[in-house]
Formats: structure tokens, C-alpha cells, sequence
């Protein structure tokens, strides 16, 4: 962290303001259900094959890869697992949501950390940021939220005070919609992790529009003929990228990267106005 992260002016807010950090963890494997892939295909492919080519991409940002097979379905690393984490500037209070296929049905699960939500943010006296040993111990705990530890790519949005509360009951309110199958079920293509992660930034006014920007991963088919290939080709959806949607709102916003060893990345200082970079 620099100097100047400890030297900022005076905080917009009447004290400290809240935070949101909506997060990307690039390199935690994601599995991907071989018969997830063949349920978006109404012809007949070799999806294995097609899951190998779609997610070996060395040279794509960040690099795609397959870790293991795990029977038929593969672990990718370079698409992105996400999660959110957002700071009370009030009393420092955190907390720290994610979304994913937790539950066996695979409906979709949101969860809070309970490492991540102990941590109590302090705040400088002369700039209402968080100190450094406070938000070191946050960056440190985001590592961790899945096993890992993995890498972390954020960004860091100070907001208004109240925009905490609006992010919580936001998440808590989807929490109790997922658990009564009143929400929408978890897609690997359309609703996902990021996708949670941005609408409950959004509910505090995080400008979130830049990550539809990122580009998609299309599907590389393998088998079938050429006339299936190019029907599908033409019909099949493409898939969303976390972390190459989290790297479009960092064009936006204050990048905020933490090392798998805890370590946030040289030359972060905090942004000097609300919800903007």
C-alpha cells in the first residue's frame, strides 16, 4: 500500500463511508458439468472434447485452463469464482456474501463467510479510511473464503453512508429468495456468482454496466458434422466471464489485488470520491 493511502484527503462522508468490494478469485477452479454444457446443445457433439478446446484458451485474459477432470466435467481456472464483501463505515462492521451451486439440487445457494464477517475494519482518524493493519487482515481473510488460498481481483467503491444496509438486505433478501425457490436458479451462462455479486453492488448504486462490455467465451465444437456444428454454432449462448468482467470494471473503478499470500497489490490508494475510481 502507499504512502499515500494513509495520507488521503478528508473523507467525503461526515465520517467514514461505507465500501463495497465486489471480488473475483480467477485462478480458484470452477467445475463445469459436462451435462450442464450438453443441456445447452439440442445436437448430438463430443462434449468432452468441446470443454477441452472451449476452456484451453493459454492466451486469453486471464488464461483459461482445465485443472482436472473430475469423470466427465472439468475444474477451469481462469473464469472466476465470485463474491462481494462491503465495510460499515459507521462501526466497521463487515460482511461478505457469494453465490454458487452450494446446495446438492445445484438451485443455487447465498451464503454469507463467517471468517470475513468477524473482522472489524478500523478506521485513520485523519482520513476515514481503514487502517492499514485492518484492511490487511480483510485482505488476508478474502483469500480464504473458498479453501485456497486464491488471488483476488477487486475493486474497491467507497459510498455514501447507508449504502452498507442497502447492499446487506439486498443480499439477505436474495438469501431468503433462493432458500423458498422464489428467485431465479443458478445458470453457469446468465446467473452466476458475478451476477450476484453486481446486482447487490448496484442496490447501493455501484455503476456496474461496464462489465457487459467484457467478451464472452463461445463454445468450441468438436463432432458432430458441419451442419450441426454450424447450427448450434450459430444458436448456442455464449458464457459470461467473472474475471473478465471483473477486469472491465476495473477500467471504472479502484483495482483492488491481493496476492494469494495475502498481499495487496503496490500502489493502491484509496479513491478520493464516492462511487467513482
Amino acid at each position: 500500500m502507499s504512502d499515500d493511502a494513509l495520507t488521503s484527503p478528508s473523507s467525503p462522508c461526515p465520517g467514514p463511508c461505507d465500501v463495497a468490494i465486489p471480488i473475483v478469485y480467477p485462478r480458484q477452479p470452477i467445475t463445469i458439468p459436462a451435462a450442464e454444457v450438453a443441456r445447452q446443445i439440442p445436437f448430438q457433439i463430443d462434449v468432452r472434447a468441446s470443454m477441452q478446446a472451449t476452456f484451453t484458451q493459454p492466451a486469453s485474459s486471464p488464461p483459461l485452463s482445465i485443472s482436472r477432470w473430475r469423470g466427465d466435467d472439468a475444474a477451469v481456472e481462469g473464469l472466476g469464482h465470485a463474491g462481494i464483501a462491503m465495510i460499515d463505515g459507521r462501526n466497521g462492521a463487515v460482511r461478505y456474501y457469494e453465490y454458487g451451486r452450494y446446495d446438492t439440487a445445484g438451485f443455487g445457494q447465498v451464503r454469507q463467510v463467517a471468517a470475513v464477517s468477524a473482522i472489524t475494519i478500523s478506521f485513520d482518524e485523519r482520513t476515514g479510511n481503514p487502517t492499514a493493519d485492518s484492511l490487511a487482515q480483510l485482505a488476508a481473510a478474502l483469500t480464504r473464503t473458498n479453501g485456497g488460498p486464491y488471488a483476488v481481483e477487486a475493486v474497491y467503491v467507497k459510498l455514501a453512508n447507508g449504502a452498507f444496509d442497502a447492499m446487506k438486505d439486498f443480499a439477505d433478501r436474495r438469501m431468503a429468495e433462493v432458500r423458498s425457490r422464489s428467485a431465479r436458479p443458478y445458470n453457469v451462462a446468465s446467473n452466476h456468482c458475478f451476477t450476484f455479486a453486481t446486482e447487490v453492488a448496484a442496490a447501493a448504486g455501484v455503476r456496474v454496466g461496464s462489465t457487459r462490455s467484457a467478451p464472452k467465451l463461445e463454445l468450441q465444437l468438436r463432432g458432430g458434422n458441419f451442419l450441426t456444428r454450424g447450427i448450434v454454432g450459430a444458436a448456442a449462448p455464449d458464457f459470461e466471464v467473472p474475471a473478465r468482467q471483473m477486469r472491465a470494471l476495473q477500467q471504472h473503478y479502484r483495482p483492488f489485488n491481493v496476492s494469494a499470500s495475502g498481499q495487496i497489490a503496490g500502489g493502491f490508494d484509496f479513491p478520493r470520491a464516492l462511487n467513482a475510481r
